[in-house]
Parts: structure tokens; sequence; C-alpha cells
């Protein structure tokens, strides 16, 4: 082998080895002083040398695969992980250091990609097993694929906090009412609270007008819990969430099929039906329950039968279908009448100009206008029998949420924004564009499908952008526009089909598909999902997750803070980069894949780079103030802190090694007036709350003029609920600092100072100094600490409602199991001994831990004993069960207490 093409794999041994070496660590930033100080925390050197060997071994592998070389060169994309760990410049662009945080993940997947991308330029795939599946089929088996992804992430977010969530339970209400009542009343079903089946809180109807019989109906369409009711008597919410899944399944399907036939390419219509159906927008509407993928079969139901040639397109079985899909989308949303009109205008211009025939006078004619009239007929009947008008805007009363106004913001905002915004998730969609402007370019059928895909399309945007809530309210991104979005699968296959194979243009498409998908798995995976919900505070979850230390969401465009020219300016820097690199993509030749590949990945790199570099220029959103890294209620580095897996710490100011244990003190935290403004769920000083993993902690309060007359108690609250851990009464002097320690044995978020106004307005501020944070892997793993109290033989952290503190001791709710930790004095290792009684009814207690159970049947009037088995660092994990229970209301009717009492329990001395 050549010295040149032996340098190439040497040097992606090298930088892949040490891109892994820094992914395995942590980048964070401390305060000390008046500034931030950079800190990294890394695995030894000699884990550096080994991922090194092993870099070169796999590098060394894969190169055999490909005999022409260069499949080492997509590796040298992960240099850019290296960047954040770089002395000064991270400092000077704090951007810099979103890739050393979540984000890394997606770039080790589009470089893993572009890998596989490489092989297969030089030893494609063959499957032969499928060389001789007809189209139909192939179509069957994308369809099972999409079922496949889509339940997948079902199955990860359905039943959380976030799904079923914002007017998915209303639309389900609807159906149970279908179901139970046979009507769409549905004020009773709320003041039954059908909702519970599938919906724990409290649920309001939503409605702003009676009807004209006095009753309450939803504003909210009826199309899709028409068709959801029998299956929610099937199957309940789960067998509605199936049924929306086979839908978007078939979809997305019905979308591969069409394409296939269009363009002759399952390749090109294989990546663009991968591009949506990977992307969060489509992602993430495929299994809530509103009415975006119904209206994205029956749009496609349409729009195929309208537009694909054959034999049989003008019989009237066929146009039928059209009328029947098209006036079925008002029923499922009044947002989708235009876009039914555009795509009934299609089926329109088709007859006329593929059937010479096709008059008013034909059967054809009525075939498709008959059904759509009907439809329309009744949907207008249906608003007049129960709001006296047939106006589909009488459930909304006076209220007007439409006005072309609203399209100034709304219009671009689902295109860009970078909350709700379609590209902001999956920039893969970029394709769709160029794709039309191909389609258009090319002449013919595809010409005019282009057109048609517009028309349609233009109609669902300019519709849904006018709307007030243009956003769609609590719902996944770009959810108004999700229905059209499977009408992309054509333009975005024709623009993979054009672009040169092996070229960087392929190369950049993959990219795009790539990031979008990897955008997707974090959203689904991290948070719990939370990061589906953003606040409409023109700040994008996603973003403050992947870089919480810098005001990363400045750099994306925000139409949700109602600033039309920064949004415009903001998205016309992008735009422009985008349009930069396309040129120089387009240009760019080279007959090695690997190149390409690299290529595409240093287009994308500078695109952001310049984009950065040119944002802060340009017009900034009024009254946004930087990011005080004082004000974070949590760090990375401490929650990560192990130092027996990153002993080594690296700081940036100046750069210097120290041990990890040397470097814990730089993380500490601090509040002062005014330094948050978020509301806490218990009112704590200044609003400071704080995370804290296991570790022990000083605690220093620095008091101004305005001092208490007397001495007033300030407390330490661990947990949301429950009393102080500790309370001290304090007379402070102005000027003093006061200080405590505070030990935690088990991680904790949430941790802050209470006290009265009084105390509150004498506090200049408040700082949290790590002294000793226990390794990750060492640290007890319990859910988070909901309650916590202190007794003379333990301190008590409580990790969910079933346990009820007060100052002897603590309650169980009875028929429950309840999940403690109990901390030893000082952390011993010693057993803890628990007195038990079941208070006024006999009970069945029993206790365990991961290697130990014990159970006590217990009487009224006596107390009985339980050992508990000492544990490692003092802490005991324990899970109390209580077969039965009592109310004190029924043993004394006198009593106003009606809670359900388990078992009584206090901690020996």
């Amino acid at each position: 082998m050549p010295r040149r093409e032996l340098l190439w794999p040497i040097v992606a041994s090298v930088v892949t080895g040490a891109g892994v070496y820094v992914t395995r660590g942590l980048l964070d930033q401390g305060w000390m002083g008046d500034g931030a100080v950079r800190l990294a925390l890394l695995p030894p050197w000699q884990a550096f040398i080994g991922f090194v060997i092993v870099a070169a071994l796999a590098v060394a592998a894969i190169d055999r695969l490909n005999p022409q070389g260069g499949v080492a060169l997509p590796l040298l994309g992960a240099a850019f992980l290296l960047i954040p760990y770089l002395p000064i410049v991270p400092d000077r662009f704090p951007i810099l250091q979103i890739l050393a945080g979540p984000l890394r993940y997606i770039l080790w997947l589009v470089v893993a990609a572009q890998v596989v991308w490489v092989l297969c330029q030089t030893r494609p795939i063959r499957l032969a097993w499928l060389e001789g599946w007809s189209r139909p089929r192939l179509a069957v088996a994308i369809g099972l694929v999409t079922l496949l992804i889509s339940s997948a992430a079902a199955v990860r977010l359905t039943s959380t906090a976030v799904f079923p969530g914002g007017d998915e339970p209303h639309y389900l209400v609807i159906a149970q009412s279908l179901w139970r009542d046979g009507d769409l009343k549905i004020e009773n079903n709320h003041q039954r609270g059908d909702y519970h089946e599938y919906y724990e809180t409290n649920l309001d109807p939503h409605f702003l007008a009676r009807g004209q019989d006095g009753e309450i109906y939803s504003v909210h369409p009826v199309g899709l819990p028409i068709l959801m009711a029998p299956i929610y008597a099937a199957g309940g919410y789960h067998g509605v969430v199936m049924a929306l899944l086979a839908i978007a399944a078939t979809a997305a399907g019905l979308a591969w099929w069409w394409t296939v036939g269009l363009i002759g390419s399952a390749g090109a219509a294989t990546f663009a039906w991968l591009a949506i159906v990977g992307s969060a927008p489509f992602l993430f509407n495929t299994f809530t329950v509103y009415p975006e993928i119904a209206a994205a079969l029956a749009a496609m139901v349409a729009l195929v039968l309208a537009v694909t040639s054959g034999e049989t397109r003008s019989s009237v079985v066929r146009w039928v279908g059209v009328g029947l899909a098209s006036g079925a989308l008002p029923w499922l949303s009044t947002k989708y009448a235009p876009m039914s009109a555009a795509l009934m205008l299609v089926a329109l211009l088709r007859a006329r100009r593929n059937a010479p025939g096709f008059s008013r006078r034909t059967p054809g004619i009525s075939a498709l206008v008959l059904p759509y009239a009907v439809m329309l007929i009744a949907w207008f009947t249906f608003f007049y029998a129960h709001w006296g008008s047939p106006w589909p805007q009488s459930p909304y009363g006076a209220q007007t949420q439409t006005t072309p106004a609203n399209l100034l913001l709304g219009g671009p905002g689902l295109l860009f924004d970078q909350e709700y915004g379609l590209l902001a998730y999956a920039p893969v969609y970029i394709l769709a564009a160029t794709g039309l402007v191909t389609m258009w370019r090319l002449g013919g059928e595809l010409r005019r499908q282009s057109v048609e895909i517009t028309m349609v399309f233009g109609a669902l945007w300019a519709t849904v952008g006018a709307f007030g809530l243009w956003w769609g309210g609590t719902a996944a991104p770009a959810r108004p526009i999700a229905s059209g979005l499977l009408l992309f699968v054509l333009p975005i296959a024709a623009a993979f089909r054009e672009a040169p194979e092996g070229s960087p243009r392929r190369a950049a498409h993959h990219l795009l598909l790539w990031i979008g998908i990897g955008i997707s798995v974090t959203v689904a995976v991290a948070q719990q999902g939370l990061l589906i919900n953003n606040d409409r505070d023109g700040t994008s979850a996603l973003l403050e997750w992947w870089l919480p230390t810098w005001d990363t969401w400045t750099l994306a465009p925000s139409f949700t803070r109602r600033e039309l020219l920064v949004g415009v300016t903001h998205t016309g820097a992008w735009l422009l980069a985008a349009a930069v690199a396309a040129a120089i993509l387009s240009r760019w030749r080279t007959a090695r894949p690997g190149a390409a590949a690299l290529i595409a990945s240093a287009s994308l790199a500078a695109s952001l780079a310049s984009v950065a570099v040119v944002m802060p220029w340009l017009p900034a959103y009024p009254n946004a103030l930087p990011r005080d890294l004082r004000s974070r209620s949590r760090l990375t580095a401490l929650d990560a802190y192990d130092a027996r897996a990153l002993p080594v710490a690296v700081i940036y100011d100046p750069a210097r090694r120290v041990n990890a244990a040397d470097a814990i003190p730089l993380l500490r935290m601090e509040v002062e007036p005014g330094l948050r403004n978020d509301p806490q769920p218990l009112r704590v000083i200044h609003n400071g709350r704080f995370s804290l993993p296991a570790g022990s902690y000083i605690i220093d309060v620095t008091f101004g003029d305005r001092v208490p007359a007397r001495g007033e108690p300030l407390s330490l609250q661990v947990g949301r609920n429950g009393p102080p851990l500790d309370t001290w009464l304090l007379q402070p002097t102005p000027g003093e600092r006061w200080h405590t320690t505070l030990a935690l044995p088990v991680d904790a978020n949430f941790v802050g100072l209470r006290g009265s106004l009084d105390m509150e307005r004498a506090i200049a501020s408040v700082v949290i100094t790590p002294a000793a944070v226990v390794d990750r892997g060492a640290r007890p793993r319990v859910p988070g600490v909901f309650a916590a109290a202190r007794y003379a033989g333990a301190a008590l952290f409580i990790h969910d409602g079933d346990v009820i503190p007060e100052p002897a001791g603590f309650w169980t709710s009875g028929k429950a199991t309840a999940i403690v930790s109990l901390a030893g004095p000082a952390g011993t290792a010693a057993p803890l001994r628990l007195m038990v009684h079941c208070g006024a009814k006999a009970n069945r207690v029993t206790f365990s831990t991961h290697a130990w159970r014990h159970t006590l049947d217990l009487v009224p009037g006596t107390a009985q004993a339980v050992t508990l088995p000492a544990a490692d660092a003092g802490v005991i994990v324990l899970t109390i069960v209580t077969e039965s229970g009592f109310s004190p209301n029924e043993i004394d009717p006198a009593s106003r207490d009606t809670r359900v009492l388990g078992a009584w329990i206090e901690v020996a001395k």
C-alpha cells in the first residue's frame, strides 16, 4: 500500500480512538469568582491507548471489505468531537461546546452511517430474495417496517407524562360518549370521569358555545372519534393507538408504492420513505390521538387515485374513492377543508386532461363529485343540527381564530421555528423543496405532479398557518402539517435520484437523513419524552438540553416570540448558508465515496460555523438576556461524577491537569435575588432549587443589610413535599456569612432553603459547594426523593406519595407499596431497628430489600420490632407493602381525617 494510502487509516484510527475517549468523558462549566471555568472529566490515559488500538483494528477490518480504500475518511468526522476540549477556542465560541453534550451521539450515528454508505458504494448489498418481489408486495413490507418503527416509539412514549396529552383525551372522550351513550354530549362523560381510564388528572370539557339544545359538545372535530369509537370499545386507549399505527403504516406503504411507480427507483423511494417515517414530525404523530394520521391516509388515497395513470383510472369505483377520501377530510378537521378542495381540483383537472370523454354527463363526474358533495352537505348539516348554524366556526362562538394576518408568523413558523418547525427537527425536508424544483425541471408527468403536490400541501400550510395557534398547542413538532408530509416522498425521492451516486451531494443527502433520525431517537429516549413538549417561549427544549451552559436558542429562528423581522432574518441566514453549501456540493467532483462523505461533513460544519459567526451581527430578539451560569439548578459533571471511571480532570483557566476530586469544588451553584425567575413546586428562597447527587456539601448563606429584627427560622428542604430536613433559628447581622454542611446519602433532585419573607429579603446569596461526591457507580439506585425527614436514629428519604412523614415517625398508606431509603447516623453501616404497629386495624406488612424479606402480622395495640440488615454506605433502600388499611374517619366519625393508613413506623433510638 502506498505511503499516502497508509497515512489516512492511521490518522483515522487516532482520531476515532480520541473521539471515543472524549465521548466517554464529559465537559462542563463551573463558576469561580467573576467568571466561568471550563473543565473536563476524562478516563485514564491508558484508555486512550486502548481506544486507538481498537479503532485501528476496526479500520483494518472494514478496509479489507473495501478494496478501493477510502473507507477511513468518514471517520475523520470524529475530529469534531475533540474541538470542545481544545484550549481557548471553545471559550471564545461557547457554541462549540455543544459537541461535548448529548449531540455527540448523533454525530457518531452520522459517522457510522457514512462508513456504511461508503462500503455500499464498492460492495453493494444484494438481497436476492427481494429481487423477485412485486411492487405491491414490497409496499406491504414497507408498511410493516413503518409499523415496527412507529410502534417502538409508541411503546416508549405512550402512557407517560407526555402521551396522551394536549387535546388527545378530548378526542377520546368524544369516542367514549359515542360508544357508551350513543351521542356527542360530553358533559356526563366528564362528570363520570370516563377519561380516568387513560388520563390521571381532572379534565374539563373543551367547549366555547353550548349547542342549541343547551348541551355541551366538544369544539374538536368528530371524524376521528367516529372512526375510533368501536376501536376504543374493543381495546381502549391502546387499541386506538394500535389503529392509528396501522393507518400510518398503510399511508406510508401507499406513498412508497406510488413513488416507485413514478420514478422507477426503489432505492430513491426507500430513502425518501425513511427520511419521512424516521423524522420526529411524522413519527411522533403516528400514535397521537389527533386527526393528522387519518388525514394523511385520506390525502394520499385521494391524490394517488386521482393522478395514477392506467386503464382503470376512470372507473366509477376509482372516482368514488377520490370523492370519499376528499370528503372525509373536513370531517377530520375544518382545517383540512381547503386541502380537500385542492385534491378535488387536482382530480377534476386530471380527469379533464386524461379522459376526453369525462364530462358532466358521464358516470365518472358523478362518481367523483356526488360523494364529495354528499359528505360536505352532511358536514354542514352537522353544525346546523348542533349549533344552529352551518358555519364550521359555530362551535367556537364569537371567537375568531383564523385570519390571514396570522400567516405572517405561522407560515414560516411551521417550517423554521426552533420549537415547532418542520426543518428544525428534520433538516432532510429541505430536499422536498429541491425535489419539487427538480421535478419541474424534468418536465412531463413529474412537472405536473410537482404543481399538484404544491397545490395540496400549500392549501394545508396556508390554512393552519393562518390559525391563531399555528403551532398546534401541546403537541409534537409540526403537527398541524403532519398530514401532508407523505406527499413529499415523491419530491425527496426525485432529488435523491438526481444526485450522482457516490457524489458529495448524495453523501449530503444521507447526512441530512441520519441527522433527522438521530434527533428523533434523542427526543424519544431522553427525558422520558419531555423534550417533545415546548412552552411556546421561543426557546427550544431540545437545544437547551443539548447545551445548558449557553443560549444556543439565539442561533435558531423563533416565530413564537412574535418578532417577524428577527425571525425572518435568522431564517434567511440559515437558508443562505444551506444554499452556499448546496452549490459547493453540487459542483464538487470526486471519484472516491470516502472523500465525498468527508466533503459533505466539512460543508455542513462550515455552514454551521458561518451561521454561528454571523448571527450575533443580526437583529436580536428583545429582552434576550445572556444565560447566567450561576442560575443552573443541576450540573452534568456532578451528576456523572465517578473518580474511578473518570479520574482525570482538565481545568482550562489556565489549562492544567488535576485529579477529578480536586476539580469538584469548582462545580458550585448559587442563587441570589432575581437570578431565577421560574417558580418552584414548593416556595424556596429566591427560587433556589438545586439537584444534587449523593455526597457532602457546604452551604454558605450571605446576608445583606436588611436583616430581621428578631430570630427567624431557616430550614433545609429536601424533596418537594413533606417537612424540612433540618431547621435552624438564626439572628443574622448585616453582612454576616453563615454556613452549614449537608450530607446526602442518595441523589436528591429538590434541595433548597425555606424561610419567611423577612428571611428571604435578608439573604443576599446562597452558595452550595460540593466537598465530596459519591461515585456514580456507587450511589444507591433509587427513584427521585419525594420528601425527607430526620429522626433520632436515621434520616428518611421518601420516594413516592405512599408515605406520610410526621415528627416522631411515618405512616404508610394502606393497601399500597412504598419505597423509602434510610440512612443511619454519619452514614454508618450499622443495622437499623424499626418499631411497627398497625393502628386501629390488623394488618400484614412486608419489608424487603434486594436480598432480604421479612413479614409482620400486626394486631391493634401491639408494636413489633424489625431489624433491617446492614447496607453498603449505610443506605438501606426499603420496600414496604401493606395488605390492608383503615381510615381515622371510619374509627371516629368526628374525625375529618379520611386518609387510608397502613402501618405506623418509628426508627428506634
